[in-house]
């Protein structure tokens, strides 16, 4: 039997977003179909996508994963595509804005109608589950590889805040809830902001340990290690938490490549110096035990693969950012501080001999 062609794989595999619904029993009705105003108006199917122009800013975001680099050799179908999606989205989390649509381009080295299949069911499930439009794209042959292009447009989060905390934010600052089209940035951080931190860390180097190890032991449970390994599988964007942190964070930006190579990435833009308290850092709970501590500092400090928000908040807020966050039931850890100077400093005598820096690209 021939090889299907790259328009067979797409109308086949990659057309479910053409009639621009999603019903599912698995997916709640608010998030069944995507709205009226922000479907594209020409999707899958020619040489381009058209959307529609809206009143706030637009904006894109674009992430390469490729196998046996950003997800190891055999790596699931369906785990390739949550992946890909969670950590794509994590980036408009970072940003406080809202995804709406993105292409896609595929790498694969053959077309193995099974993973194809297990992929695509995978992708539609996370597109559903973001409210996310698939509006076109590229496959081809050659090394497994998957680009995600994402766009969206920025959109308050604070319309959704409780009763309590939009008051709290309206007597702070005024002018927090007005309509204006804003966005999370890096460059925002100020000299006497807190440093707050979603989550928790180490989770990600550590599941990648366990994914390409046989011998490693963490002195945890099976239900601990399946916990590690899903949070690496399908990283969960902080969007709500971004969406909610706009006109009150001062800066922010997601822990992918590490938390102190990203908390420079803030200090560098910002122009600040940045104070990391180690021992106020939330370790994940799985790594309780593991007994190896100088392994266990540099997955906390350098691992990567996170998808939690760093971000920092004028410590006037703080009490805004604890209700803010017990409403959102998201666990949240003042971490540190911004000082007026320059780079990142890490404090803690446990800490202070740990120097790595996180992942590099090149």
């Amino acid at each position: 039997m021939a090889s299907p062609s790259e328009f067979d794989i797409i109308q086949r595999y990659f057309s479910f977003s053409q009639d621009n619904t999603f019903p599912s029993a698995s997916v709640s009705s608010s998030a069944q179909s995507i709205d009226s105003e922000s479907q594209a108006i020409v999707a899958i199917g020619d040489d381009a996508a058209v959307l529609p122009v809206s009143e706030n800013p637009l904006v894109i975001a674009t992430d390469t994963l490729i196998e046996g680099v950003h997800f190891p050799y055999g790596f699931a179908a369906e785990a390739v595509a949550s992946r890909a999606m969670g950590v794509n989205l994590s980036d408009f989390a970072a940003m406080g804005a809202k995804p709406r649509w993105l292409t896609m381009a595929l790498s694969l080295p053959n077309a193995d109608a099974e993973w194809l299949e297990k992929f695509s069911r995978q992708f539609e499930q996370q597109c559903k589950q973001y409210q996310v439009q698939l509006i076109g794209g590229d496959t081809t042959k050659g090394p497994l590889s998957i680009s995600l292009t994402v766009l969206g447009e920025t959109d308050s989060g604070q319309s959704q805040l409780s009763d309590s905390v939009r008051s709290q934010l309206a007597a702070i600052r005024p002018n927090l809830l007005d309509d204006k089209a804003i966005c999370l940035r890096r460059n925002g951080a100020k000299a006497g902001d807190d440093i707050w931190l979603s989550g928790s860390l180490g989770k990600g180097a550590a599941a990648l340990a366990l994914i390409s190890a046989d011998d490693i032991d963490l002195h945890c449970s099976e239900a601990d290690k399946t916990q590690l390994i899903n949070s690496f599988n399908a990283p969960q964007p902080r969007l709500t938490l971004g969406a909610a942190l706009l006109g009150l964070a001062n800066s922010a930006i997601d822990i992918s490549d590490g938390l102190m190579a990203d908390a420079k990435h803030i200090a560098d833009q910002s122009q600040v110096k940045i104070i990391i308290d180690g021992e106020a850092l939330p370790i994940n709970a799985a790594l309780k035990n593991y007994s190896n501590q100088a392994q266990l500092q540099e997955w906390v400090l350098a691992g990567g693969d996170e998808y939690e928000l760093l971000f920092t908040v004028p410590a006037a807020y703080r009490s805004v950012v604890q209700s803010l966050v017990e409403w959102l039931a998201v666990d949240c850890t003042n971490i540190g501080s911004v000082e007026a100077g320059r780079g990142v400093t890490l404090v803690g005598e446990a800490w202070q001999a740990n120097n790595k820096s996180g992942y590099t690209h090149f």
